[in-house]
């Protein structure tokens, strides 16, 4: 408190406490002291003009390249989600073509099986006119209980690698959906690495304005960044993208159909496009590197508040879908994912806080739409 105003308040304060039995003396003031004037920084030179330029150049330089990088990895990423799509297709297919040519299999065996008896009955022989007519029937049946026996075989062989085909699709799609992880991963740090070199490009560009004799030297350098910027937005992956829609086991449909429900404005497709992202639909549960868990790749202390036990069973699960994807709904939800395009584009950035991840759900979720027809 300034000594003046100390002084007044000790000399007046007697008046002002009913208590007080006597005068306290007052204090004299002291004279203030002048402030001592604020040193000017000495302008920057040259030098160090140039040299925070180049900097600022070189960190824009590193943004593009980051950049580049993160969409490369994105775009392998959504690759991988194509191939995995097409190869579950492929074995869905083949064990489709391997449960026909079975049945077919089987009405070929009992029709070889009927006419082999009716060639081989005494009917056919006690019918006939003459005993060479009776050798002609007996050597004509079997020898087409022969070709068709010979027939039966060659198509339950291709049945046989049909069936092999299918599981080695099935094998590479689980091999693919395995790498999906490590992707992930490597996509995560090609964006941390270029949203760190904005950072500090626009941090060393303020530094540069202020201290710029040259206006025009900032304001190119601030170009130059801008326009980096605008590039990495620019290849960003469309929401339309290269990006297959997984099957989706029986059960995790009726989940994203039902969680959605609970949410007015959340479609299910979107559910479920997170869960393809996140999981595969389940083929791939983590834990990640980061320690999300289970199907919609959940970090426990986000699962643990926002846990819903959605089979009843007086336990939440990170690891099962029936409590997981209700879970994913509520935190979607309240994030805004109810709420039109903006409330779903923040609700998953969110969810995880990466652009190229709003990208690739909505690009998976116009691929699920495209699969499964209203």
């Amino acid at each position: 408190m300034p000594t003046v105003v100390l002084g007044l308040v000790l000399t007046l304060l007697p008046a002002l406490t009913p208590t007080a039995t006597a005068a306290a003396p007052a204090t004299l003031a002291t004279p203030a002291t002048p402030a001592t004037p604020a040193t000017t920084a000495a302008p920057a030179t040259d030098a160090q003009v140039s040299e925070l330029a180049a900097r600022v150049a070189a960190l824009t330089q590193e943004y593009r390249d980051r950049s580049a990088t993160a969409v490369a990895a994105a775009r392998r990423l959504a690759a991988a989600y194509t191939g995995i799509a097409t190869a579950d297709a492929d074995a869905r297919a083949a064990d489709a073509e391997v449960a026909v040519r079975r049945g077919e299999l089987a009405d070929r065996a009992r029709q070889v099986y009927i006419q082999g008896a009716a060639a081989h009955g005494g009917l056919a022989l006690l019918t006939a006119d003459t005993v060479q007519d009776a050798l002609w029937r007996l050597s004509m049946g079997h020898e087409v209980a022969q070709r068709q026996l010979a027939e039966t075989a060659r198509l339950y062989a291709e049945a046989d690698e049909g069936a092999a085909g299918a599981r080695r699709r099935s094998a590479a799609a689980l091999a693919a959906a395995d790498g999906i992880g490590a992707l992930l991963t490597s996509l995560h740090t090609e964006e941390d690495d270029a949203a760190w070199a904005l950072a500090q490009a626009r941090g060393e560009l303020s530094r540069l304005q202020a201290i710029a004799r040259d206006a025009e030297l900032a304001r190119q350098a601030a170009e130059r960044l801008d326009a980096a910027r605008r590039d990495a937005e620019a290849a960003r992956l469309p929401s339309s993208g290269p990006v297959g829609a997984l099957s989706i086991p029986a059960g995790y449909e009726r989940a994203y159909r039902a969680a959605a429900t609970t949410c007015p404005g959340l479609d299910w497709t979107l559910l479920a496009a997170v869960g393809q992202v996140e999981s595969g639909h389940g083929r791939n549960n983590g834990p990640s590197s980061a320690g999300a868990i289970g199907p919609m790749q959940f970090m426990p202390a986000t699962f643990a508040a926002y846990a819903v036990d959605g089979d009843g069973d007086q336990v939440t699960d990170p690891w099962n879908p029936a409590d997981a994807i209700p879970t994913a709904a509520r935190y979607l939800c309240a994030s805004g994912a109810g709420r039109g395009v903006q409330g779903v584009h923040d609700a998953l950035l969110t969810y995880n806080h990466a652009e190229w991840y709003v990208d690739l759900v909505l690009a998976a979720q116009a691929a699920i739409v495209a699969a499964h027809p209203r």
